[in-house]
């Protein structure tokens, strides 16, 4: 039986029905046949791009890592929405046949395999699963390039922008970028017209998330996934690591070791550090950084500098993917890791959220502070953080401590909190001094008056 044979045979089969029974039937018996499948590696394949959460984090809040909208991977979930954005794509070139794609992905299975933490066999259907996965991507990033797609939702499938592009940045709905590359190289569109794939994936991202720009640019062969290229472009330039004994950039992408404090050296101790509100009470300003989205914190002569931040709906997914894809690949470094770290440091309660909302560095639109404080609390649990050569976390950390812990800052604080900052002190104490001074100028005259009696 050939390829094409084997494939309308199967989609003849499961696609008999069009009702929601028939297809959330399927599913489950298909995730039971993968299940079976899945055989945990004693040791993790250097290529190995693709993970599960590490159960420590996901157990804290698994619907953030879980897709709630579109499920992309190899893993089967037939819908209408898969199936209106491949009939996109295969119209946009007539030569292109579904059994073609498939084809293509077939000649690619091994190289499919290797990417995965756990064996998998990559048969008929998991090449099929592959395949609409990257056929609604691409289609989702055509539509958007030819404004054909508005941020305010994909017409197809009546979902939001937003929950589309969130749901394709979870760790465990990644498709290797590889096969998106060799479909869309197959779509033979007009190069003058549309960009390479990852600049099409940045521009669509672009819309929520505030990339650097500066950054050197990826190769399309050493991006892993989606995830990756958005990790990549989100950190910012003076983090790219560097090769030990090379003056080469190391970027976030290469497979070589990371940067590891020697064995004989005692690695540096991140110790906590006091919240927002206490931070401020020992003297210390809070700054919004000039720079936009996830750029350095610095601390220097009593001033924090934190990069505005803009807190809806998704950003504790994105934070906590970015954070768990750092946790999975220590390749890419731990900056997001840091950052969250950090940020539940300083934040415990509403009132360290108030803080910095009033110099700008947090906007929200989840509601409440509360809200707010419950989103970064929890962000370092079952967290292990490794420190990598251009980490801001310890020495921002450790200036921070032996601030707070100078007298003389402890006494200036007290003094502008106490009195220069309560309009009432102030006012106490300026008639304070003109009642001292009216005293002095009396006993002054009486005692002129004494030795020179008029």
């Amino acid at each position: 039986m050939n390829i094409g044979t084997e494939v309308t045979h199967f989609l003849n089969f499961h696609f008999r029905g069009t009702g929601a029974e028939g297809i959330e039937g399927f599913d489950r018996q298909l995730l039971d046949y993968f299940n079976s499948e899945f055989q945990p590696l004693v040791g993790q394949n250097p290529t190995t791009t693709i993970y599960a959460v590490p159960e420590r984090i996901y157990k804290l809040k698994p619907q953030l890592y879980d897709c709630r909208y579109q499920y992309f991977g190899i893993v089967m979930k037939l819908d209408e929405h898969k199936l209106a954005h491949m009939k996109s794509i295969l119209s946009r070139n007539g030569n292109n046949t579904f059994e073609r794609y498939l084809s293509a992905m077939k000649q690619m299975r091994e190289r499919i395999s290797e990417c995965y933490l756990v064996k998998i066999k990559v048969d008929l259907e998991c090449l099929i699963a592959l395949v609409l996965s990257c056929c609604h991507i691409l289609d989702v990033l055509l539509l958007f390039f030819e404004g054909r797609l508005t941020p305010q939702e994909d017409q197809t499938c009546s979902i939001g922008f937003r929950e589309l592009c969130t749901d394709m940045l979870l760790v465990q709905n990644q498709i290797p970028f590889f096969a998106l590359q060799k479909i869309y190289d197959m779509l033979d569109l007009n190069r003058s017209q549309y960009p390479p794939l990852k600049d099409l994936c940045l521009s669509f991202f672009d819309e929520f998330l505030e990339f650097n720009h500066k950054v050197d640019p990826m190769h399309s062969n050493q991006i892993h996934h989606l995830l990756h290229l958005i990790h990549y472009h989100l950190l910012p330039t003076n983090y790219l690591l560097r090769q030990q004994g090379s003056k080469s950039p190391f970027l976030s992408h290469s497979l070589d070791p990371i940067y590891v404090s020697s064995p004989s050296k005692r690695p540096r101790t991140i110790l906590p550090i006091p919240c927002a509100r206490r931070l401020r009470d020992a003297g210390i300003k809070f700054k919004k950084k000039k720079t936009t989205g996830f750029s350095n914190i610095t601390f220097h002569r009593g001033v924090l500098e934190i990069p505005y931040l803009h807190v809806d709906n998704y950003t504790e997914v994105l934070l906590r993917n970015l954070i768990a894809w750092e946790q999975c690949h220590p390749n890419v470094g731990a900056y997001f890791t840091g950052y969250g770290i950090f940020m539940d440091f300083i934040i415990n309660t509403a009132e360290d959220v108030d803080i910095l909302n009033r110099h700008g560095i947090l906007e929200q639109t989840l509601g409440s502070e509360e809200e707010v404080a419950s989103l970064f609390n929890g962000l370092s649990t079952n967290i292990f953080y490794s420190q990598h050569k251009n980490d801001f976390l310890p020495r921002v950390c450790q200036r921070l401590r032996l601030y707070c812990k100078g007298r003389i800052n402890i006494w200036k604080a007290n003094l502008i909190n106490d009195y220069i900052g309560n309009p009432w002190a102030i006012i106490s104490v300026v008639a304070a001094i003109v009642l001292l001074f009216l005293t002095a100028m009396q006993t002054f005259f009486s005692v002129l008056a004494y030795f020179r009696p008029p």
